[in-house]
């Protein structure tokens, strides 16, 4: 019962939001107008684009994983990543895609359970730290736009404190991890969680990894350059008429607040924050803004939803105990 109350809640959110996006009549009918002239292969490309993206994250997590000592095949780890987005999509309130991800590892790798852990921890937080360098280029290169128009500047504001306050958390959870400090934490505090302690020595193990952890963030900066294209590509296909570089803009602050908790899958607020900074800094109208994040939304949803296709082959991938590090 408790499982069911984020997702129930998140779901009134953003159906609250969508209402009061298409309980305008103007909108709905630009909405309608657009529709009827769009052009659907471009959002087989933003498709394609999602595919991209969701691959250059499994190779990511396969090169942390062989990092770490555990030699799965990039098949496997394309395979788990699929259901992992399968279950984060298709079935809100049960185990989140990166807990399945273990999961499968695990079973194949028993006696590498903290391993496989860590291996989604700094996969992780390879995506932190490529959208956080995507949030700074495109606030040097934007401040112009962002900080002088006041429509839609907060929010610009709030992803800024939102990545700060984040790598905020970081930097001090890694402290907890120094020689000498980590016993005056554990004895000054000893309420602190026991496995938050614990699981500081993810940041050792990146650290005897750099080569991995550069490759996995460039990786990352793969994915979203495609994750972003999605969204451009759906934008095309409705007509929004966005530039490219507007659309890459803005999509790190976009990425940034629909990260909070607040809305199901970022629906309805992804809508709202796309419509705010495009249509404040921009010009772009409502109705193509609403359009294009619900295509790129909708791209990335059949996608992860297609990981499903993956399950019967899962108990083959599966099978044994591992595989030579040959086997690739």
């Amino acid at each position: 019962m408790k499982k069911s109350i984020l997702p129930a809640a998140q779901a009134v959110v953003t159906a609250v939001i969508l209402w009061r996006i298409f309980g305008d009549a103007s909108i709905r009918a630009e909405v309608a107008g657009a529709l009827a002239v769009a052009e659907l292969p471009w959002l087989a490309w933003a498709v394609i684009a999602a595919v991209c993206s969701e691959a250059a994250c499994a190779t990511r997590w396969w090169i942390v994983l062989r990092a770490f000592g555990i030699p799965l095949r990039w098949r496997d780890a394309f395979a788990y990543s699929a259901l992992g987005l399968f279950y984060s999509l298709g079935l809100p309130g049960s185990a989140g895609g990166d807990a399945v991800r273990v999961l499968y590892v695990i079973r194949r790798y028993p006696e590498k359970k903290i391993a496989a852990a860590f291996s989604v921890l700094a996969d992780r937080f390879c995506g932190l730290a490529a959208l956080v360098l995507a949030m700074v280029c495109s606030l040097g290169a934007n401040r112009g736009v962002f900080f002088n128009s006041g429509y839609g500047e907060a929010l610009v504001w709030a992803a800024v404190a939102l990545c700060g306050g984040g790598l905020l958390a970081l930097g001090l959870w890694w402290t907890t991890t120094l020689p000498g400090l980590s016993g005056i934490f554990r004895s000054r505090f000893p309420r602190l969680n026991k496995h938050l302690l614990e699981s500081g020595d993810v940041f050792l193990l990146m650290w005897q990894s750099p080569r991995a952890m550069a490759a996995g963030v460039l990786l990352s900066i793969v994915s979203l350059a495609a994750h972003f294209s999605g969204y451009f590509l759906a934008g095309c296909a409705f007509g929004a008429g966005v530039d490219f570089w507007r659309v890459l803009a803005v999509m790190p602050v976009v990425d940034t607040i629909t990260a909070l908790p607040v809305a199901l899958y970022g629906l309805g607020l992804r809508e709202a924050v796309l419509v705010t900074l495009l249509g404040g800094f921009y010009g772009v109208p409502a109705a193509s803004a609403t359009l294009m994040s619900l295509g790129g939304f909708g791209a990335q949803a059949v996608v992860a939803l297609s990981g499903i296709l993956w399950l019967p082959f899962v108990k083959f991938l599966g099978s044994g105990r591992g595989n030579p590090p040959a086997a690739q």
